[in-house]
C-alpha cells in the first residue's frame, strides 16, 4: 500500500492489512459485552447505536463479509437492527438505509 493509505496507517498505528485492525476492533466490541444482548444491556443504549450506524456504513460491502466470516459480530448487529426497526419511526434498516419505512412512509406518501 502506498501514499494516503500507508500514511493513515502509519499515523493511526494500523496493521498493513487494515481488515485485521477492522476485526480486532469489532472483537474487542463484542468482548466488551460480556454475556449481554447489548452494551446497554437488555436494551441498545447510545454506544450500541453508534457502533451499529458504523458497521452499517460498510454493510454489503465485501469486509462486512469478511467481517462476519472472521468474528461473531453479526448476531449482535442483527439484534440491535431488529430492536431499531421496532422502535423507529422512521423504520430505517441497513438494507436500505435511505428507505423511509413505517409511519413515517405513510405520511410521506399521503
Amino acid at each position: 500500500s502506498s501514499g494516503i493509505n500507508a500514511e493513515y496507517g502509519k499515523r493511526h498505528n494500523l496493521n498493513r492489512d487494515v481488515r485485521t485492525d477492522l476485526y480486532s476492533g469489532l472483537n474487542t466490541w463484542l468482548r466488551g459485552l460480556k454475556k449481554a444482548k447489548f452494551h446497554g444491556g437488555d436494551t441498545p443504549d447510545m454506544a450500541d447505536i453508534e457502533m451499529w450506524g458504523m458497521c452499517s456504513a460498510f454493510h454489503g460491502m465485501p469486509c462486512w463479509q469478511d467481517a462476519i466470516e472472521k468474528t461473531k459480530i453479526e448476531r449482535w448487529y442483527n439484534r440491535v437492527e431488529k430492536h431499531l426497526q421496532k422502535t423507529s419511526a422512521v423504520g430505517l434498516s441497513s438494507a436500505n438505509p435511505t428507505q423511509v419505512a413505517g409511519p413515517v412512509a405513510a405520511a410521506v406518501d399521503a
